[in-house]
């Protein structure tokens, strides 16, 4: 979904993604060679560190600076202890609960230390846009070429399509908003194990040059556009004016 670019830190991920390089005909397309990468990176494996050490749950204003936009986040939203200390950074990763988007607190710490499948938590990276596809054009030009079989009944009024085997894709689903301009896509593993969940991860132009990729367990996919509207308008405070 998103970039060539290696992150400076392997706990970025969360889950075993089963991700390549896209094919020769995605490949083709301007920026796009690079976007199987960074979602491998940014989800891999399920049982990483959540790393809240040195938390005390206070929103203490943190000032980053992602690319080249200036940001200033809520301490107990970022999720790894090197990145409150503020500054320049090439992702900024943060962990909010759901549905209440709060940080950590302590009150939730156990909730938020929870690694299981369960857990009510939305990961959520903020890093440099690097491709011109908007979410009709990934959804055309990329994943539409590797639908396989007839359409699927998604939550919350979405179609879903699965993907090829033979592809890249292969054990996912892309569910889809039908016949809208700027559709809601996301992608979801089809099936779910004891070690897996089914998760779902999306990409959302965030504006600034930043795109926020956001990831979730599927069981809370029917409340999507709620989801997707909360997670815009809190990140949409981080950025600083003059």
């Amino acid at each position: 979904m998103v970039y060539a670019k290696a992150s400076r830190r392997p706990a970025v991920a969360s889950f075993a993604w089963r991700l390549g390089l896209f094919t020769l005909v995605a490949a083709a397309i301007v920026g796009v060679a690079g976007l199987a990468w960074t979602v491998n990176d940014a989800i891999g494996r399920h049982h990483d560190r959540i790393a809240l050490k040195g938390l005390n749950g206070k929103p203490s204003p943190v000032a980053v600076t992602v690319g080249n936009a200036p940001l200033v986040i809520p301490a107990n939203l970022i999720r790894f202890q090197v990145d409150r200390r503020g500054g320049l950074v090439t992702a900024m990763d943060l962990l909010v609960h759901w549905p209440s988007l709060d940080g950590f607190s302590e009150d939730r710490a156990e909730v938020f230390r929870d690694g299981s499948a369960g857990a009510p938590l939305i990961y959520v990276t903020i890093t440099e846009a690097e491709t011109p596809l908007d979410s009709l054009k990934r959804l055309t030009q990329i994943y539409g070429l590797y639908f396989s079989g007839p359409e699927l009944s998604g939550p919350g009024h979405l179609m879903g399509r699965r993907m090829d085997a033979e592809s890249a894709y292969r054990d996912e689903i892309v569910y889809f908003e039908p016949r809208a301009a700027d559709p809601f896509v996301v992608r979801c593993l089809a099936e779910e194990t004891e070690e897996i969940p089914a998760t779902c991860i999306r990409e959302v132009d965030i504006g600034h040059g930043l795109t926020m990729l956001y990831r979730f367990n599927r069981a809370w996919l029917d409340d999507w556009q709620t989801m997707d509207n909360r997670l815009r308008r809190l990140v949409s405070q981080f950025f600083k004016t003059a």
